[in-house]
């Protein structure tokens, strides 16, 4: 049987030099975690991770965790979320406890599913959920057995179950290899194997192949297992035996039917371990998880690397109980546990190494970094010397110190610059105090140690050879000195060329040949290194008008014969041909300042070191990339100190005991951007579910929905970091507009209209996402700006106008009509009268001498057609003049009237008025008409009735208007009456009112007269 070890086991890792450490990224409750008791992670189909805590469920797009708030669906249970995996129809299922449900993952509705056992569950029991090659959904209850979700039923039952266990099994959980259809069962009474091509089911109890794994006393239980890309199986454990209890951990080779000792590790640190968690990533990587544990397999060790430190290091994973293990599709692991969400990707391993140098007795700051001819690598510190390493970075145990005097190595101890020297391979090697050392390369010997007296004890801090193969020395006080490598090493070898009275920081010669000499406050200068003459100096050119910035130049690299960088407060670009300085600062997009180091990789991308750690800057692109702990590069701001590129094109960087490098083509992220995703949608400051919105082709919001905010990701967990993202809606933003870190684009107060909401990505490297994400939308106008209002208010303008319109040409009409009417009742009653009165007066004037009592009874005729003719002319005029138009007005014209003419043949008379009748208006010719009915009987009352007494009683009912007359006079037969022209005219008016006329008489029981008219009815009738 092979070698197990006890999952305590702890891989030592105390930052060496040479080793590599993951990195590990943490999400917390201060980044947006409702607690930092993480139990689970799931990625759906859309690329969303979903959180599962002790407290609920939560959403992560990368940028923003969004917890599930919608009061108008049904929420899962307030309780943790132990397991999430994705159904066939794109829901969730969750398990809670002992409850299991579904989440539409879309419009946040949760429907809990029914679990029917025959039996009782026993105390202790946990549900897991597996889900297989083909759709079908398992429950595993750890101890009691096998169930599956029922579709016809839409429950989790026991019958019917398509895959086999042992009978009385509880199942702690199951794998499967979908290539050959076979199911491995873990149980608290060790593992089982089903076959579902042949339906056999093997186990301790039936074991025919004798699988010595499947023995009891082998594997007396199993709480994981993992069969790996390699055929290989690995299982967890727990040994009850006395004095061993603990978590054990087998690696199994089913063909050779051996165990594998590559289980091994070293001594454990932490007292108890329980591994239950495991996972192979796509890579075939092997993690495995639990309490107190998390180690992953590493090829180049043929062994485990324990993940949890003791104590624990920065961006290293600071947890101790594994809850979950879960691979993205980027690589990425997700690592849940107590104290928070853990994510490290070992895939980025090749992307860079860091190197860190801690725990030693002295001070050891990283001064400058050397790849040697023979490609080793050299490190100079400050304080504790030259450290020596191979091509690997694997440490070289040189001691080039040892005959040297203690006193000695405080100054030749404290290097501050690398040099080897093209043509002799020495290396050259600037200290503290003005000393030199020249080592040879291979023995790794001092052959000199210097104190030349030019440098007059001044620490050397630059050394720097030109194209000829002399070197050149800046030091602390300023002096530029030179050794010509056609003299010999000693003491008097070197030459003073100038002297700048101020620090020098950097030395560079360019593509031209000439040195450039980056000083403290006095800008730089460009040095011919043939003659010691200045050529150029540039000063004032890197301070502000605030006198903010100063002149100190820290570095200097060229970018062509024209461009050049120089590092200070900020990052100056140099026209060397036009004198200009660009200034490249925090609002140009650095992040930080005081550029300390700087180097071109062979693309032209520079890349240097600022307070805030790695940044590239490409000037062809004017763009610049910050990196930090989410691309690995952990203690970027430290490495301030030092730098080299090596010959494979690898940058390194040094400072505070630290050293990093990289590739740059690597971390450079070339791949095309992904598409953007619409993660959220927010109505004021509610959250829409987007998806039911998405699933209509345009969104429609009201009136006074016009203020809302678009929320996106790319859902890429690796390239998140180094994406910008762009949106517009064409119509109110006329250009693209970058979306700050929340990646939200915030809209108030749209108008009413139909809009297109676009949103894409867009890489360092300037190229942008295939497709650019659009989201169709229209906020309706309000009710008075919509189609039908304007249409309808149109129509009602219109018909207003044509009203107005219509009521001037019927009141021309009227008017007209009035005028024909006066001028035809005067023409036919005045004209008539006055034609008869004109004979009448002929005829008077005829008889006046032959016959007098003939003209005296003409000019009486003249006389009542003349009354009469004024009578009429008094009636027109009233009728027309607008003051009568009130009620009150033509009742006491009636009244006036019949009392006037009723008296003068001594006939009583009552006038009887309703007082509502005083609110009645008619208009003139109902008024006229009206009071000539009236006169008509009065009139004839009095001629012809012979009555002593004659009554008026007017009044209303409704809408109805009423008048009686009645006398008690002779009466006649209505039958049998002459219809004159009074009746006649009577019963006209009677009409053009819209009334009914009604006589009633009879020979000795006098006369009654009655009109019956509506106001406003249309329909007329007259009985007789």
């Amino acid at each position: 049987m092979g070698v197990k070890i006890l999952s305590w086991m702890f891989f030592f890792q105390s930052c060496v030099f040479g080793q590599y450490t993951y990195v590990y990224n943490r999400y917390s409750v201060t980044d947006g975690l409702n607690t930092n008791k993480v139990n689970c992670v799931w990625q759906d189909k859309k690329g969303f991770l979903w959180i599962g805590t002790e407290v609920g469920i939560q959403r992560f797009d990368g940028r923003k965790f969004v917890s599930i708030n919608n009061n108008n669906v049904r929420l899962p249970p307030s309780l943790g979320i132990n397991q999430i995996i994705e159904a066939e129809d794109g829901n969730l299922w969750l398990v809670q406890g002992s409850q299991v449900g579904k989440l539409n993952p879309f419009n946040f509705q949760y429907s809990d599913t029914p679990i029917k056992i025959l039996g009782s569950l026993p105390p202790r029991n946990e549900y897991k959920l597996f889900n297989d090659s083909k759709g079908r959904v398992f429950l595993c209850a750890s101890k009691y057995g096998l169930l599956w979700y029922d579709p016809e039923q839409a429950m989790f039952v026991e019958t019917e179950v398509p895959i086999s266990v042992p009978e009385g099994w509880g199942v702690n959980g199951i794998y499967e290899d979908s290539r050959t259809g076979t199911f491995f069962i873990t149980s608290d009474k060790g593992l089982a194997i089903f076959d579902s091509t042949t339906g056999e089911l093997f186990y301790n109890d039936n074991n025919p192949d004798s699988i010595p794994l499947l023995d009891q006393q082998t594997l007396p239980n199993a709480n994981g297992f993992i069969k790996a890309q390699n055929g290989t199986w690995w299982i967890t454990y727990w040994d009850y035996t006395p004095n061993k209890q603990g978590s054990v951990l087998l690696h199994y080779d089913p063909e050779k039917m051996i165990m594998l000792s590559d289980t091994t590790g070293s001594s454990p640190q932490l007292d108890y371990v329980f591994l239950n968690q495991q996972l192979e990533t796509r890579m075939g990587q092997v993690w495995i998880g639990g309490d107190n544990s998390l180690i992953s397999y590493e090829k180049s060790l043929n062994g485990f690397k324990q993940q949890i430190m003791v104590p624990p290091v920065e961006f290293g994973l600071r947890a101790y109980d594994i809850r979950h293990l879960f691979e993205d599709r980027e690589g990425n692991i997700w690592v849940s546990t107590e104290n928070g969400l853990f994510v490290v990707n070992p895939n980025l391993k090749d992307v860079y190494n860091l190197l860190v140098i801690d725990g030693m007795e002295k001070e050891s700051a990283v001064n400058s970094l050397l790849e040697t001819q023979n490609q080793e690598n050299w490190i100079g510190t400050w304080g504790s010397g030259l450290l020596f390493y191979d091509a690997n970075f694997q440490k070289m145990e040189v001691a080039p110190y040892s005959q040297m005097k203690k006193a000695d190595f405080g100054q030749y101890g404290k290097i501050w610059s690398l040099c080897q020297h093209s043509s002799s391979a020495r290396i050259w090697v600037a200290s503290q105090g003005g000393t030199l050392a020249v080592f040879d390369p291979d023995t790794k010997k001092a052959l000199h140690w210097l104190l030349p007296p030019i440098f007059d004890k001044s620490t050397v801090r630059q050394i720097a050879e030109d194209p000829k193969g002399n070197l050149w020395f800046g030091t602390q006080g300023g002096h530029l000195v030179k050794w010509d490598q056609s003299t010999t090493i000693s003491d008097s070898s070197f030459q003073s060329v100038y002297n700048f009275n101020t620090i020098i920081y950097r030395l560079f010669f360019d593509l031209q040949g000439r040195l450039w000499v980056g000083t403290h406050k006095q800008g730089v200068y460009v040095i011919d290194p043939e003659n010691g003459k200045q050529l150029l100096h540039f000063d004032k050119e890197f301070c502000d008008r605030f006198s903010v910035l100063d002149n100190s130049i820290g570095d200097i690299q060229q970018y062509n014969d024209s461009i050049f960088f120089l590092g200070s407060e900020v990052l100056n670009v140099l026209n060397i041909q036009s004198g200009l300085v660009k200034r490249i600062t925090a609002y140009e997009g650095l992040n930080g300042s005081k550029v300390s180091q700087m180097l071109v990789d062979t693309e032209g991308i520079l890349w240097m070191i600022t307070n805030n750690g790695l940044a590239s800057y490409n000037y062809s692109r004017d763009n610049i990339i910050s990196y930090n702990h989410l691309d690995g590069i952990i203690y970027g701001e430290r490495s301030n100190a030092a730098k080299w590129r090596m010959n494979n094109g690898e940058l390194w960087f040094g400072g505070d005991d630290v050293v990093f490098g990289f590739d740059p083509k690597v971390l450079k992220h070339t791949e095309n951007p992904p598409n953007v995703t619409v993660t959220d949608f927010k109505l004021f400051n509610r959250f829409i579910p987007l998806d039911s919105l998405l699933s209509k082709k345009t969104i429609k919001l009201k009136p006074y929905q016009n203020t809302f905010t678009f929320y996106f990701s790319a859902l890429n967990f690796n390239q998140q970091n180094k994406l910008q993202y762009y949106y517009r809606i064409p119509g109110i933003n006329t250009d693209w507009v970058r979306a700050e870190r929340e990646l939200a684009a915030n809209y108030t107060t749209v108008p009413p209209g139909s809009y297109t909401f676009q949103v894409k990505s867009r890489n360092l490297q300037g190229a942008e996402s295939e497709t650019v994400t659009a989201v169709n939308f229209t906020i309706l106008p309000p009710f008075y700006a919509s189609w039908w209002f304007i249409s309808l208010l149109t129509i009602l303008v219109v018909s207003l106008v044509y009203l107005i319109y219509r009521l001037r040409v019927n009141k021309l009409l009227a008017v007209e009509k009035l005028r024909n009417k006066v001028a035809r009742d005067l023409h036919d009653d005045m004209g008539a009268t006055l034609s008869t009165i004109s004979i009448l007066s002929t005829m008077a004037k005829n008889k006046m001498v032959s016959d007098i009592n003939a003209s005296s009874n003409y000019l009486s005729k003249i006389t009542d057609n003349s009354q009469r003719m004024m009578e009429a002319m008094d009636d027109i005029v009233w009728s027309i003049k607008p003051d009568n138009d009130g009620m009150n007005m033509v009742l006491a014209r009636m009244r006036e009237y019949g009392t006037g003419v009723l008296e003068a043949k001594e006939i009583g008379f009552d006038f009887v008025v309703e007082e509502r009748i005083n609110s009645i208006k008619l208009d003139m010719e109902e008024r006229r008409d009206l009071f000539l009915i009236y006169k008509e009987a009065i009139n004839n009352a009095a001629k012809y009735s012979k009555a002593n007494h004659l009554k008026v009683y007017i009044h209303c009912e409704g809408k109805r208007f009423y008048m009686e007359i009645k006398d008690n006079g002779k009466g006649f037969n209505v039958h049998q009456a002459n219809s004159g022209n009074g009746l006649g005219n009577m019963e006209k008016r009677a009409h053009a009112l819209k009334g009914q006329l009604l006589i009633k008489s009879s020979v000795g029981k006098g006369t009654e007269i009655n009109l019956d008219m509506p106001l406003g009815a249309k329909n007329i009738h007259i009985f007789m």
